[in-house]
């Protein structure tokens, strides 16, 4: 009685003892993985920077390390860890991912379908964003996504794989790859010693705790892995562990540690001078968002179509901004080709240092005084979204705010906004925006060239535009430049038109008051803006003097002595660029500016900005004077216009057929059939494909079990050879039992492969096994026959097997991957044979 009392302690110990060892290792694993996780999370806090990504991504950790404990103790197959997996992405993507999208509920179903939709397209609003994206619409979904999946298949890993557990490690460490290829180019923070400077610091402190967790997970795991066997084998044959396997253990692990610290040492003391220099290059890097600027017509070209008589009272658009604001951008045009201005570079197909990305909340970087500015579209039709300052943020309002959201593009090195969503900017859309703007107006003539030489390739530069500029006799600098402007200003007439009807003079030249009209070309082509300097070099060699009013002899608008006055400041060593836009404000009357906030065409206006040495942008108006007309003697000299008579069209009329009398009926006017508005059938066959993909890509691994399965088993039985059929039909037998649930013995007969896997009433698997082994090793091979009534059987029996099952057991037999894992052993094990 003592004897078994004593037993029953010692296995009580063995079993607590065991308990106590798996929930140690369960622990040290769920630890390290999820370690290794808050590393990764920590290294994509850059994209979002918000603290509600830091709440997305603890409960994204904890959901995974809890789907994964509950898989492993409950022995659940890949598949359903894999739906548990979906099913909570899903429901917690919502108010984790999108909680912006949940506050109104016009937006929840765009929520759905954006969190659903961000496996396939939420990649590229991450790249396409401006960082830090916050929690802008549903933009987290990626990240919660890559939580979830890699957190439970790391963990899986480790707790359920006894030899692909090393993999576990690496697929954690996707997580901070990701936040590494999908943050910011620019490095964050700095950690000075005396003459050594490490830049990045927050980008090495998150690789070297990615590194050092990994390295510490292996370590334990081998210790842990080891203590395990030896602890067996001490149960199975009383062996014990030496002092000096001990001390051999130790040095291992001592010499180990050593060499990572050197390793990392050596990195940390190097890295400053071996990267000092370099720039980072990510994904976002390369990837350009898709916009069509460089496609666009530059606005400047179709500036005269403004000033027609049934566009130039039209109202564009209305605002109500800060006194302090002064000027509404519509588009940035650095580039000069020699034909026309353009927002991007010709050659690159870029617009400066920066790239047009989308605002997902606000932007950072831009100095000054804060403002606001409502805007309501009018009649203004366009990419190019008026703006106040230096965007920090926009908020657009009505039903169509989130299309235009996604629609709207900023390059924050032009301070210019594009609109590219369809039908994108339109009568009565209205928005919010909050810009930066200087609060002190910089005199031109203070400024500093930031150029050595021009950046205009000379080729574009007309000879005529240096002959003026030397023969002003005007000073260098920022002086010389104010000079030249408001000497270019004031010896040029203001037109807008080549032609006019002087019975019916534009609405244009009834505002201007007291002007003699003077036709002038359209463009600003090089060989416009030489016409236009051309006629200003002759007048004043003609009559010599300073005297503005006597040397007027050229005549345009704002399009060519924008062009002008940028071409004439790059001469300076200035950058320059040509602005279009409303003024609000100014304290020349000879400019048009909004009334009341109202930016109708006529108040469409050019002007350049050229940037100082520090880096400043200073706006200089470059209209030209309507006051004074062109000289007499030029008038005089003028080549004779040879008008053109233009006779009238010759016409014949046509009398109408005489009614016929006996037609009295009065015939009612057909009224046109309306169209039918099917706007809510593309919604839903929108909205229902959009579901119907996102279910389809949830499913496509279980399509594939399936798939598979059928072929293999279409192979079987439809071989050429009557004994592969049998032997393929018993392969599906065994393949069959093995996915419900049934274990084969290791290296036994067909006839002991029959006796274990048949159950139950009815069985025909010992049966199978004799037809087999017959069809194998008879002197007489299988007939067709033979392998069609073989087949019989193995589907008879695999019917059995279903039926021994309940519905759920059934699907789970289905999408069981067990019997293909049993062919990978046997392939394995006869490719090893074949090499003994």
């Amino acid at each position: 009685m003592s004897v078994d009392a004593a037993g029953r302690r010692a296995r009580a110990r063995r079993d607590a003892g065991r308990r106590e060892r798996d929930l140690t290792f369960t622990i040290g694993n769920v630890a390290f993985i999820d370690g290794l996780l808050v590393v990764g999370a920590a290294a994509s806090w850059t994209i979002s920077q918000s603290l509600w990504f830091v709440l997305l991504a603890g409960v994204g950790i904890a959901a995974a390390t809890a789907i994964a404990l509950v898989g492993a103790i409950r022995g659940w197959a890949w598949w359903l860890v894999a739906a548990v997996t979906a099913g909570v992405y899903v429901v917690a993507g919502v108010p984790l991912a999108a909680p912006t999208m949940i506050t109104d509920p016009a937006t929840i179903l765009g929520a759905v379908v954006g969190v659903l939709t961000a496996p396939v397209t939420g990649w590229k609003n991450l790249l396409t964003l401006e960082l830090p994206i916050g929690i802008y619409q549903a933009t987290l979904a990626p990240i919660l996504l890559l939580i979830l999946a890699l957190g439970v298949l790391a963990h899986s890993l480790a707790l359920r794989a006894p030899r692909a557990w090393v993999l576990a490690a690496p697929t954690a460490l996707l997580l901070t790859v990701f936040g590494v290829a999908f943050g910011s180019s620019a490095v964050s923070g700095a950690f000075t010693v005396g003459p050594w400077r490490l830049t990045g610091a927050w980008e090495a402190t998150v690789g070297l705790a990615a590194l050092l967790v990994a390295f510490g997970w292996y370590l334990w795991r081998s210790i842990h892995s080891r203590r395990s066997a030896l602890r067996a084998a001490r149960n199975a044959n009383g062996a014990r562990l030496t002092g000096r396997a001990n001390r051999t253990l130790g040095t291992r692990i001592a010499l180990s540690a050593g060499m990572l610290v050197v390793a990392l040492l050596a990195g940390v003391l190097v890295a400053p001078w071996a990267i000092a220099g370099g720039t980072r290059d990510v994904i976002r890097t390369a990837v350009d968002p898709e916009l069509r600027v460089r496609e666009a017509l530059t606005p400047l070209a179709d500036y005269r179509t403004a000033f027609t008589d049934d566009r130039y009272d039209q109202v564009m658009f209305t605002v109500s901004a800060d006194e302090s604001v002064d000027r509404i951008r519509l588009a940035t045009l650095p580039f000069y080709d020699g034909r026309v201005m353009r927002a991007t570079d010709p050659l690159t197909g870029t617009a400066g240092d920066t790239a047009f990305t989308r605002v997902p909340a606000t932007l950072t970087g831009a100095s000054g005084q804060e403002v606001t500015a409502d805007f309501r579209i009018g009649a203004y039709a366009g990419i190019w979204v008026p703006t106040a300052g230096d965007l920090v943020s926009i908020d657009f309002d009505g039903s169509s705010r989130a299309a235009l959201a996604d629609g709207f593009y900023y390059n924050s090195d032009a301070a210019m906004g594009v609109e590219l969503a369809d039908p994108g900017l339109q009568d009565g859309v209205a928005y919010e925006q909050v810009g930066r703007v200087s609060g002190t107006v910089r005199d031109p003539g203070t400024l500093t060239p930031a150029l050595s030489k021009p950046a205009v390739d000379p080729a574009y530069v007309p000879e005529s535009l240096i002959s003026w500029i030397e023969t002003q006799d005007a000073p260098t600098g920022g002086a010389g430049l104010a000079e030249l402007i408001q000497r270019l200003r004031a010896r040029g007439l203001l037109s807008h038109a080549l032609s006019i009807d002087p019975a019916t003079p534009p609405t244009w030249m009834g505002d201007l008051g007291q002007y003699t009209f003077e036709p002038s070309r359209a463009g600003h082509s090089t060989d416009r803006i030489g016409a236009l300097f051309t006629a200003l070099l002759d007048k004043q060699n003609e009559v010599g003097g300073t005297d503005d009013a006597q040397l007027v002899a050229a005549s345009g608008d704002d399009e060519q002595f924008a062009v002008a006055a940028a071409l004439i400041a790059d001469q300076l060593g200035f950058p320059a660029r040509v602005v279009l836009g409303t003024r609000l404000s100014t304290t020349d009357d000879s400019l048009s500016t909004c009334e009341d906030g109202e930016c109708t065409s006529g108040d469409l206006a050019a002007w350049i900005e050229v940037a100082d040495a520090d880096g400043t942008w200073t706006a200089i108006d470059t209209s030209p004077q309507y006051a004074v007309s062109l000289s007499p003697d030029i008038q005089q000299r003028r080549d004779p216009q040879n008008t053109t008579e233009v006779e009238p069209e010759q016409a014949d009329t046509v009398l109408p057929p005489e009614a016929d009398p006996a037609d009295s009926t009065n015939q009612e006017e057909e009224e046109p059939n309306a169209p039918v508005d099917l706007a809510w059938l593309w919604a839903t066959l929108r909205i229902s494909g959009i579901v119907v993909f996102a279910l389809l890509i949830l499913l496509l691994p279980v399509f594939t079990v399936l798939m598979a399965k059928l072929m293999r088993r279409r192979a079987r039985r439809e071989s050429p050879d009557p004994l592969d059929r049998v032997v393929g039909g018993w392969e599906e037998y065994v393949d069959t039992a093995v996915d419900h649930g049934k274990q084969p013995p290791q290296a036994a007969t067909r006839t002991e492969t029959a006796e274990a896997l048949s159950t139950g009433i009815g069985s025909d698997g010992s049966r199978l096994a004799v037809l087999a082994d017959r069809s194998v090793f008879a002197p007489v091979p299988p007939t067709d026959d033979d392998g069609a009534r073989f087949w019989e059987l193995v589907d008879a029996e695999r019917a059995r097997l279903r039926d021994e099952l309940g519905w759920w057991g059934r699907w789970k037999a289905r999408l069981s991957l067990r019997s293909f894992a049993r062919g990978v052993r046997q392939l394995a094990a006869r490719t090893r044979a074949g090499g003994r």
